[in-house]
Order: structure tokens, then sequence, then C-alpha cells
């Protein structure tokens, strides 16, 4: 199955800038080949970084790169409305006046020499100057876009989001949502609870001299906070993803981060980063953190306890979970059957051969299943750790409205090529029951799967009583030996291809996106075409 005609320096022109700041325009009908269901009606937003340096400072890794976004409506008509741009993060914008990069990277990009940052610590400690651009980390909002109740956010795990204009893109500024987060930084990734109707976000920050904070908050429509909780958890300092079922809140303490004083000093002195840092330390402890929602379930499952640890049989790191559901017997919640994608002992944030963003070829990403037993309150839970899939696979993506429920199915960007695990040329679904796993190949390099459900919204507060695969696929395909971008439509249940869009360009790799069946397109349709009498 595996796509091999580019090399590996023709793939990583994906991670090329994209020179304009903002693109919109109709598709023009040539060039989406095949057939668009008419049922597929909404917008697609992605987000990834869009540039691969600022000013004439080579971007180190592409975590450091601003935030593009891109928005593909879908009318229902067979027409395609493409729209991208960069987000106006304060720092972008400085940064562009000045013609220069002003602020360090998250991942070791740093404009600053060795005896600037000295100097500056150094003042920064005695008081002469608190706050220094030299000192602070640039927000990329680079991670994740998604729409709830009338707010576009576009969001990177160490800063506050932007809010964006849905139709234009533009940046209206960073977001707070009503002071509501108290880290002052919001997480990428979400879930969606279909039983109270619920968008349920997650904030982390590391503990240096502090234990480390989770914030987890649950707001209901018109954005009214339904619950906001802080939990101090020893040893969490690094939480990427959440999951979320009926009665928990689920996330990781991971053995690849390390807080130290030490490591502080020489992230400031760009002597190392928080990128450079991730590897595994033996001496951490690797855990599932299974947290109570309310009190109630606090006192009813758990014995009282806010939370339980689960060690992980294998130690890995987990950025990306795919779902849970709660096992049930007797009327009892027993314990929890949940997926990820696990990164082995060998893991780090090399940016391997510029391709990828971590070096997958010496430690794939692993779909894994977990199921955990946690019956007996007065006995630490028992974790049963099986890897699910054998390819190389990131980014898992779930029905969205299925969020803690019973599923079947997680799609994700996958190599087909087991000696060249960091090429993902594919899209794979699978099917916990064994029966619809699937392979889809394209032409280059995948990205994301984004799965939507046909028909648009679920009824809120109950189960979708339609098949689960029942939706379509989308996902960004780069083709290397062209550099233009394609984004294919997949029949979500068969993974057939229904349509390419076709770009006469290329779009930069990206993160994470999600749809909304809402459709934000200035002006009419695209004009037809009519052909000239002679």
């Amino acid at each position: 199955m595996a796509h091999s005609n580019f090399s590996t320096d023709q793939a990583a022109a994906g991670w090329k800038t994209q020179i304009r700041e903002q693109l919109t325009y109709w598709v023009p009908e040539v060039d989406i080949k095949g057939k668009l269901p008419k049922d597929l009606v909404g917008t697609f937003f992605r987000n990834g970084p869009g540039n691969e340096s600022v000013g004439d400072v080579k971007l180190t890794h592409p975590i450091d790169g601003d935030g593009l976004i891109v928005a593909l409506s879908f009318p229902g008509d067979g027409n395609v409305h493409f729209n991208s741009r960069f987000v106006q993060s304060r720092h972008r914008v400085e940064e562009q006046a000045a013609r220069k990069m002003i602020y360090r990277g998250q991942m070791g990009t740093d404009p600053n020499s060795l005896r600037a940052n000295f100097a500056a610590l150094i003042k920064n400690k005695i008081g002469w100057e608190k706050s220094s651009t030299v000192l602070t980390f640039r927000n990329p909002s680079n991670t994740n876009v998604y729409m709830w109740e009338g707010k576009v956010l576009s969001a990177h795990e160490t800063s506050l989001p932007h809010c964006l204009d849905p139709t234009t893109l533009e940046t209206i500024g960073e977001e707070d949502l009503s002071r509501s987060l108290h880290l002052k930084v919001l997480g990428a990734h979400f879930r969606y609870d279909p039983l109270l109707d619920r968008l349920v976000t997650m904030s982390a920050k590391a503990g240096l001299n502090r234990l480390p904070s989770l914030q987890i908050n649950e707001y209901g429509r018109q954005w009214v906070v339904k619950s906001l909780q802080t939990f101090n958890i020893p040893g969490l300092n690094y939480a990427h993803d959440l999951l979320l079922s009926k009665h928990f809140y689920i996330v990781q303490i991971t053995p690849f981060v390390n807080v130290s004083s030490m490591d502080a000093y020489k992230f400031f002195l760009g002597l190392s980063s928080p990128g450079d840092a991730m590897r595994y330390y033996d001496h951490l402890p690797c855990r599932l953190v299974i947290i109570a929602r309310t009190p109630q379930v606090a006192d009813q499952i758990l014995g009282g306890r806010q939370w339980i640890e689960a060690d992980i049989p294998e130690p890995c790191h987990i950025y990306h979970f795919g779902n849970a559901q709660e096992i049930v017997e007797s009327d009892r919640v027993v314990g929890l059957d949940l997926t990820a994608v696990c990164l082995g002992k060998k893991f780090t944030m090399e940016f391997e051969n510029k391709l990828w963003l971590s070096n997958a070829s010496k430690a794939p990403g692993l779909l894994t299943g977990f199921k955990v037993r946690f019956e007996n309150a007065a006995e630490a839970p028992l974790v049963y750790q099986t890897v699910l899939h054998p390819a190389s696979v990131e980014f898992p993506a779930v029905h969205p409205y299925r969020h803690g429920l019973n599923t079947r199915y997680t799609y994700m960007m996958a190599s087909s090529d087991a000696k060249r695990p960091h090429y993902f040329t594919a899209v794979l679904k699978h099917d916990l029951h064994g029966k619809g796993t699937k392979f889809w190949q394209s032409e280059g390099v995948t990205g994301e799967p984004c799965f939507i459900p046909r028909g648009g919204y679920a009824v809120a507060g109950q189960e979708d009583p339609r098949a689960e695969d029942d939706g379509f696929v989308v996902v960004q395909v780069f083709h290397p030996r062209k550099r233009t971008t394609d984004f294919a439509v997949l029949d979500a249940q068969t993974m057939e291809l229904l349509a390419t869009i076709g770009l006469k360009h290329h779009v930069p790799f990206g993160f994470h996106g999600t749809f909304t069946p809402e459709l934000f397109v200035q002006g009419s349709a695209p004009p037809r075409l009519i052909k000239a009498k002679i």
C-alpha cells in the first residue's frame, strides 16, 4: 500500500510558508473532481503553523510557527469556498512591524544571544525589569480552532486563545471567556458532552515552586459557565488532551516532562527549550488520572476522593486520546475503556528529517486500548494495555457528538509503509470490533482526518440514532512533487473517495481542525461559467 514516488525533501516542503497573509476565493468548478455530497453543508476550520521563519530567523521546529487558519465552506450545491488567514497575535503583529523575530518559541527558536538572555534574566531576578521581551515566549495560536455559540477560537496550550471572525477569519483579539480562564491559558483540545449539551475545556500549568494546576471548565449555551474546577495533582506537569465520560475527566501524568529549576534556567538562557527537554525520565510515573466531575461522583464511586491514579504498565507519552466509555456492571461504574495514541520510551520532539514533528521512525504512535478497573475503592486500579493496530498513526478523530459514549470507530492519519513510519500518506479507519478497519491511501502526505456526521448537529441530550460512521471524512493532502494541496472528501463508511478539491497552491501542513454545520461566506455564490457564442 505504500506510496513512495517522492523524496523526504520533497515531502518536507509541506511546511513552507504561505506567502500571502490571506487567500480567499471560490474554488473553480473544474478543479473539483468527483461529486461533493449535497448533505455536506457547513464549514471545516483547520489550524496549523503557516510560516517556517520569522524575519531572517529560521524556526527550529514548526510548533514555533504562527497559526494559519483555513476555512473550507461547503454550501451543499457542489461549490467550495476557500479562505486562509494568519492569526494576528500581538507577538506576530509586533514582529511584522519590526521585520524581525522578537519573542522566542517553545521549541527552541531564539532570536537572542546568550549574553542578552543572561542579562535579561539577571535584571528580572533583581527586580530591575520584571517584563522582558527577551524572556517572553511567543503565543503562536497554531494548534486548534473550533466554534461554540458564535465564537471561533484559535488556541495554543500555553496562552490565551484568540477570537476570530468566522466569515473573514479576522482576529478580533485575545479571549478570556468572561474571565473564566483563571490560569490565563486554554488547552488546544476540548470535548463535547452530548448528554448535557456542554463544551468541556481544559487548561494546564506546570508546577515549579508550586503544585501543577489543571483547570477544567464546562460551558453551556451562550457560554454560561456550568462548572469550573481547578485540580492540583502532583506530577501533572503537562496535559495536551483530555477524555470525558458521564462521570469522569481523564488525563495522563506523563514521564516525558521533568520540571526543575535547572531546566527553567536553561530555557531562559536559550541553552535548551521545553521541546528539547521532552524525553523519557525513568524516575517519573506514567499514569492515567481519573477525576470525578462532581463531588457526588467522588463520594459514590471513588470512595470520597477527587481523583484516582492508575499506573500504565508500559510507559508512554500520550498527546492525543481517542474516546472513553464507562464499564457498568450491576448498575455500578467499575471501570473505563479508552483509546489513545501512545508514543514509546524512545520518543523525543526531534523534528525528524524536517518532515514530522517527532522521531516517529524510532517511536511511532500506536493506537492503544486501555481497560481500567477500579471496582474496589480500597485497592489501586488495574490497567490493561493493548496495541490495537501496528500502523504508525497520529491525530485520532472520533464522532464529535459521541464523546464519552460507546463508539467503534477512530480515524487517524497513518503510514502504510512499515519501513517509513514518519511518512503519513494514508487515513486509517479503525474498528474496535475488528470488522470495519480500512485504509485509504492518498497520493501524497495526509493531515489530520476530520469526521463529519451526516445531517449536522446531534440532538442535545440524546444519543444520535444514526449509524456511528454515517458521514464523511475531510482530509488535507499535500502533493510533494507538484507542491500543491488537495482536500479529499471520503465516504466515512466505505473510505472511498467521493471528491477532490484541487488547489493551485500549497497549504502548509496543519495540526487540528473541526467542522461546524454552519456557513460563513461573504457575498453570493461563485459566478457561473457562461459560454461565449461564436
